[in-house]
């Protein structure tokens, strides 16, 4: 396995390589929506259902508080982006513009991975659920993030 794929691998964010925002305006408006449609919510379900499980199962309360945190970050730049791509939108982008498109991408992903690291390395296997806890976890999570019985992928 090359050594991007590990971290940007097919169940990974992948930052985009260059921004040609001619090309993809349409891209970026597509990558605003996943967020807020389904990063977003999913990271409500955490919040609802895995979070309070994890800290009663290592019967530390407040243990997922920096995972929260990292939630809040994320809404906050995932804002911040979409401030950025409804200004690009609305007329040809800057190069500060674009710059900041890239940081902000750029940054989204990291904070993404190292997240993404924290929760399946770190605090699922720490919490060593059950089969069934595990399963009903998910099923409450789905639940929370898709409550009108929508996709849950």
């Amino acid at each position: 396995m090359p050594p991007d794929e590990e971290t940007w691998g097919p169940n990974r964010p992948t930052p985009p390589a260059h921004l040609s925002l001619q090309a993809d305006d349409e891209r970026l408006d597509g990558i605003v929506e996943f967020l807020r449609g389904h990063l977003v919510p999913h990271a409500r379900a955490e919040e609802a259902a895995l979070y309070p499980r994890v800290e009663q199962a290592v019967g530390a309360p407040g243990a997922t508080d920096t995972m929260k945190a990292d939630h809040v970050e994320i809404v906050r730049r995932i804002d911040a982006l979409a401030d950025l791509v409804r200004a690009v939108d609305a007329g040809p982008a800057s190069p500060d513009q674009v710059e900041q498109l890239r940081a902000q991408l750029y940054g989204l992903a990291a904070i993404l991975v190292l997240h993404f690291h924290k929760e399946e390395d770190v605090l699922l296997l720490d919490a060593k659920l059950s089969a069934d806890d595990a399963k009903a976890m998910f099923a409450d999570m789905v639940a929370v993030a898709h409550p009108h019985g929508g996709d849950a992928t």
